[in-house]
């Protein structure tokens, strides 16, 4: 074997060095595809179709369920954050709740109404209070309790109006 023989042996390994390094930034930029997909995939598969339950079901009976969807991605423009609350006619209203899944957590934000870029106004993290901090989490059952809480909310904005509204009637 003479000296030039080692030259194609080290060109094949600085080649084949690049390719798998090229290959497995790749992989990783699959896996936070998938990761996103996941994230995206809970939001259009539990948490829309649940409030769009919910909205037809308060028609009938005067209520209406605000939802906005934020950073639509995809073919399928499916959201990558899902902002919502419950309303009626009069303007009564529940606190916003905004939903944003990323990584395979998941950060639920309430504030008092939509802020000027249709994001909660001075918004809390409720993550831990209405149980849903991780992707796996973001359950049927979890959405329903969320949602339940919310009409609450609204039933108790209705209740304080109407009390202060017979407060300043005079008798």
């Amino acid at each position: 074997m003479t000296g030039g023989d080692d030259d194609y042996g080290d060109a094949f390994k600085e080649a084949k060095l690049e390719h798998d390094q090229r290959r497995q930034g790749s992989v990783e930029a699959q896996r936070l595809q998938a990761e996103a997909d996941a994230d995206i995939a809970a939001l259009s598969n539990v948490v829309l179709p649940q409030l769009q339950a919910v909205a037809q079901k308060l028609e009938p009976l005067g209520g209406r369920v605000d939802i906005r969807q934020y950073g639509r991605t995809g073919k399928m423009l499916r959201p990558a954050s899902v902002a919502f609350r419950i309303t009626d006619q009069q303007g009564h209203a529940s606190r916003v709740y905004l939903i944003v899944p990323r990584g395979g957590m998941v950060t639920v934000t309430s504030g008092d109404g939509f802020d000027i870029t249709g994001q909660p106004q001075q918004p809390k993290n409720v993550s831990e209070q209405v149980g849903i901090q991780q992707r796996d989490d973001l359950t049927i059952e979890n959405v329903k309790k969320l949602i339940l809480g919310a009409i609450a909310e609204y039933r108790n904005d209705r209740k304080r109006t109407e009390r202060a509204d017979n407060n300043d009637d005079p008798k």
